[in-house]
This record gives C-alpha cells, structure tokens and sequence, in this order.
C-alpha cells in the first residue's frame, strides 16, 4: 500500500466517515460471505446457485444485522444506506414482469449506523443485495443496510477497508456480504441461456481468483491485472470485482475459508460463491 494511499485511508478514519466498532465478547462471530450474483432473474429461479443460497442461511446463525456491498450502488464518498423508505429498486430493463413483481420491503438498523459513524442515506436496496437476500431470509425480517463503493478509493483501500474496518461489525452478529462477480462483461452475456457454454476468458480469470484464493494470497487481488486475461476483457468497469475486496481483506486475517459455489451462467458470469468463517 502506497504511502498516499495509507494516508488516504487515515483520513477518512480521522474525519469520522469511518470509525471502528468497540470490540465486544462475543460467543460468536458471524461469517462474511461473497456471492457472484448473476442476472436478477435468480432471485426468482430455483436452481443449484439459489439452493446454495437457501441452505447457507439455515447453516450459519441469525444475524442480528446484515451489511451488503454490492456492485451496484457506486458514489463519490463512503456512505451507509440506512433503508428507512424499504424501496426495492428495479436498476435493470428488459425482463419479465414477473421480476418487477417481487418486494424485499426490510428495514435498515439506527444504532449500527450510529456506532459506526459513517455518513447514512435513506435509500432502498438494489438488486444486488435483495435478489440473494430473498432466498436466504425471504421474510425480510433482519435489519439490513448498505455500504456504498466509493469510486474515490484504489482498490487497495477497498481491500484495507474491509480488513480494518468491515471485519470488526461481525463481532456484533453482523452478517457481511459482499456481492458482485468476479468475471462480469455484458458483451459476452448470452440473455437467452442461461447455461450457455462459458466464454474461455471467464474461465481463465476465474481460476486465476480461485488460485489465489486457494493459496492465501489474498493481496494479489488488489492487482487483477497480474492475470494472464486483459483485466478490460473481464471487467470493463470494475464496480463488481470490488466487493470481492471487502471479503478478501476480512479474510486476510487468517480465518478458515471455503467456496461454497462453483459454476457460471449465461457465459460469462462466474457465479462462485466463498464464506470466510
């Protein structure tokens, strides 16, 4: 991490945008997972990825809270959404009207916005949160909340972020989960199969994330381009990579870790899925 970097980070610790919880015995610690979400027609699909997600919730303990980062709410700062109007945001076209039909109205959580300090706004949740949320706790009856990615910070801020900061929520029953993909072109996305033969540079990025995964070598993904694949082939736009950064930083502190999915749809979404804890 860059000097300019580290200092960027400390700022946004000093000025209150981010501070860390207190540190509070607990019996137990909640898992952080990430999830490649794929299309939002699985949030009403029933398939071995929506299964996956059904049984990982009955596997784990209820969360007190739930905080997502999801690859599609980007601003220029860092933000807590607090999910006080309950929205369910439709941010797609095109898809059957069945999908427009479905509702997650939760709630947000006051008191974990207040303890962490973050700048908060009222704003629903999008699909990269509810259309994996809606199979793991279909009655929307936790307390969830948002975290913006902030388009100002490297991907190595991302990454210290969530190892410095995030990690500390889980000690509090906070369910973190970071959603977005880890190959994710529209170009190469086959809207009519959705197990359409996968594209081979999805593949070879893919395995290059698990190896490193696999390997501890949590770092080199705030350096995607070390892959042998154009990181512009696989991510035009890197909004969905990040929230895989939040989970590797909580993972670098050495805790068990394992995927609990495999697989693609629609060519090029890599739908892998990984749990640390």
């Amino acid at each position: 991490m860059s000097r300019q970097a580290f200092l960027k980070l400390c700022s946004l610790l000093l000025t209150g945008s981010l501070l860390p919880l207190e540190a509070k015995s607990s019996k137990t610690i909640m898992p952080a997972l990430f999830f490649g979400h794929g299309s939002p027609m699985n949030s009403i699909l029933d398939n071995g990825y929506t299964q996956m997600l059904k049984q990982t919730a009955t596997q784990m303990p209820k969360p007190s809270a739930i905080l997502v980062i999801s690859a599609h709410w980007e601003t220029g700062e860092t933000l807590l959404s607090t999910v006080e109007d309950t929205r369910t945001i439709y941010d797609f076209g095109g898809f059957p009207e069945s999908l427009y039909d479905v509702s997650y109205p939760t709630k947000g959580s006051k008191d974990l916005a207040s303890k962490l300090g973050m700048h908060t706004t009222s704003r629903g949740l999008d699909h990269g949160a509810w259309s994996v949320l809606i199979h793991m706790y279909p009655k929307a009856n936790i307390p969830t909340m948002q975290l913006s990615i902030n388009s100002s910070l490297s991907l190595q801020e991302h990454f210290e972020l969530g190892k410095r900061i995030i990690s500390s929520l889980r000690q509090h029953g906070v369910l973190i989960i970071g959603s977005g993909g880890i190959t994710h072109n529209l170009m190469y996305f086959n809207h009519t199969n959705i197990d359409a033969k996968v594209e081979p540079y999805a593949l070879e990025f893919d395995s290059f994330i698990k190896h490193s995964i696999e390997t501890n070598d949590f770092k080199i993904l705030t350096t995607p381009e070390q892959s042998k694949v154009p990181l512009a082939k696989v991510h035009p736009t890197l909004e969905h990579y990040i929230p895989l950064l939040y989970i590797a930083g909580i993972a670098s502190h050495r805790e068990n870790h394992k995927f609990i999915y495999e697989g693609f749809q629609n060519a090029a979404f890599s739908m892998r899925a990984w749990q640390i804890g």
